[in-house]
């Protein structure tokens, strides 16, 4: 289980509304001032970032909840995400040439096909928040 802390920024009936706190793996490695990786997260900052999920858990705003999210659904998500449009780009690209289409429309084939697969990517990832592989509200921890 992967486990995130949130602070609920605003309820609506059973909606809650989280706000997250970006976070670097970097952060916290003696090699901070070298990496790659931990140039970029400075250079981004930390950013809240919302996120919005139905709960039946009493919260409150200004409550800090721990989120839980199973690593399964985070390898589905990551594969939908990543392999649909990569796939649709490869596929449309190679359908286009064997029709013996000129190259610049080879090209925008396989553009189509890289947009076709975000389009899908997307619909199949809210699929999954339905099935019930999304973050959930596992604890509460009130701040008052």
């Amino acid at each position: 289980m992967l486990t995130e802390t949130a602070l609920v920024t605003r309820r609506d009936g059973n909606r809650v509304e989280l706000e997250l706190q970006r976070s670097s793996a970097c952060d916290h490695c003696e090699l901070n001032q070298g990496c790659g990786t931990g140039a970029l997260g400075r250079l981004l900052g930390r950013r809240s970032r919302p996120l919005a999920i139905e709960t039946d858990k009493d919260c409150k705003p200004g409550d800090r909840v721990l989120l839980e999210l199973p690593e399964s659904a985070l390898v589905r998500a990551s594969l939908l995400i990543y392999g649909l449009p990569l796939l649709g780009l490869l596929l449309g690209g190679l359908l286009a040439a064997l029709l013996a289409v000129p190259e610049w429309l080879v090209v925008g084939i396989a553009v189509f096909g890289l947009f076709a697969g975000f389009k899908l990517a997307v619909k199949a990832t809210r699929r999954l928040e339905q099935g019930g592989q999304a973050p959930y509200i596992r604890q509460i921890r009130v701040n008052h």
